[in-house]
This record gives structure tokens, C-alpha cells and sequence, in this order.
């Protein structure tokens, strides 16, 4: 008896070893935020207003890598993409800025503004809620021939962003910017 039953179990292990099985006909493999090919560096990041005007020197305006002076954007892409006046920007781990207008974008310094939220302000569910900002990039550092800012000040605070969310936000990064690894 004990035979029949290690026999049929081994009989069932192998016949289902066997069976593959498609995937369904209504998903396209390759698809989502895995299967997306990376924005190329100069492009503009998802929700980048493109038809801005180029203002003080800059500008997205096809330009690519090497004309200018770029941030790192992690804005759907965790390795980073070189770009300019992003609308959607993820600085770094610990900081995101969101609908980003921007004033001024030269090869030494941009000014905008927007909404930040990041790690620093989990607690107050700032995602669903991010605090206005002024911000101003400076610092450009050449990184294999492309110049790229390396930090960030916050020039104006909204009421609505505690003095120890502001605190936060500063220890959190120091107000560097992530900026390419040379290669």
C-alpha cells in the first residue's frame, strides 16, 4: 500500500512538472514600470512642460547631454536620467518635488517653485499632502562632460510646513542633490 501511494505521488509530481502554462491573452508582457524603457538623457520627464519658454539660458528644448546644466531625475526611473526644468522631480531617497514651474534656468543656478514632500514627512502624510516651496539649484559639478546641480536651498516656506518639518527636510539631505556616479 505504502508503495501505491509513493507511486502515485511521484506519478502526479512528475506529470505536473510537465505542464507550462501561457500567460493570459489579455497581458502584454514586458509591460509596466519594469518593461518601460528609461527616459533618454535631455528628454523631458513625465509631466516636463516642454513648451516653456527657454528663460535666462536654458531650457528643455532637446537639447542633450552636455548643453546645459542638468539635475539627476529618479522620476520613474531608479538609475537616473539627466534633465532639465523637470515638473516631477525625485532629488534624491529622501526628497520629491512635484509640479515644479520654474522661473529662471541657467547654467549656474534655476528658481521655481512647487511641493516637496519625502521619507522626512511619512508621519504627516505629506505625500497626499506636500508642503509649497520656493526653490533655488545651485553648486554645478561636471560629471563626464554633462554639468549637473548639487544642491538645493529652499528660499520660501508655506505657513503650512512646521518648523520641525522644515528641520527634517534639512537634516535629511543637507540640501545636496544626487548627482551621477562617473563612470
Amino acid at each position: 500500500m505504502r508503495h501505491t501511494i509513493l507511486a502515485g505521488a511521484l506519478l502526479l509530481a512528475v506529470a505536473a512538472c510537465g505542464q507550462e502554462t501561457a500567460p493570459a491573452g489579455d497581458v502584454d508582457v514586458g509591460t509596466g514600470p519594469t518593461g518601460q524603457a528609461s527616459p533618454e538623457p535631455g528628454r523631458d520627464s513625465p509631466g516636463t512642460a516642454s513648451d516653456a519658454p527657454d528663460q535666462e539660458g536654458g531650457g528643455a528644448s532637446g537639447s542633450g547631454p552636455g548643453e546645459g546644466t542638468f539635475v539627476l531625475n529618479r522620476y520613474g526611473d531608479e538609475a537616473g536620467f539627466a534633465d532639465q526644468r523637470p515638473t516631477d522631480y525625485v532629488a534624491t531617497e529622501f526628497t520629491t518635488f512635484r509640479d515644479l514651474e520654474w522661473d529662471e534656468w541657467t547654467d549656474t543656478s534655476a528658481r521655481g517653485e512647487g511641493e516637496v514632500s519625502g521619507t522626512w514627512c511619512l508621519g504627516v502624510d505629506c505625500a497626499s499632502d506636500p508642503y509649497d516651496i520656493g526653490i533655488e539649484l545651485g553648486d554645478p559639478v561636471e560629471v563626464d562632460g554633462t554639468m549637473y546641480f548639487s544642491a538645493y536651498t529652499v528660499t520660501e516656506y508655506d505657513d503650512d510646513m512646521p518648523a520641525d518639518q522644515r528641520e527634517a527636510m534639512e537634516q535629511s539631505d543637507d540640501g545636496r542633490l544626487a548627482v551621477p556616479v562617473e563612470e
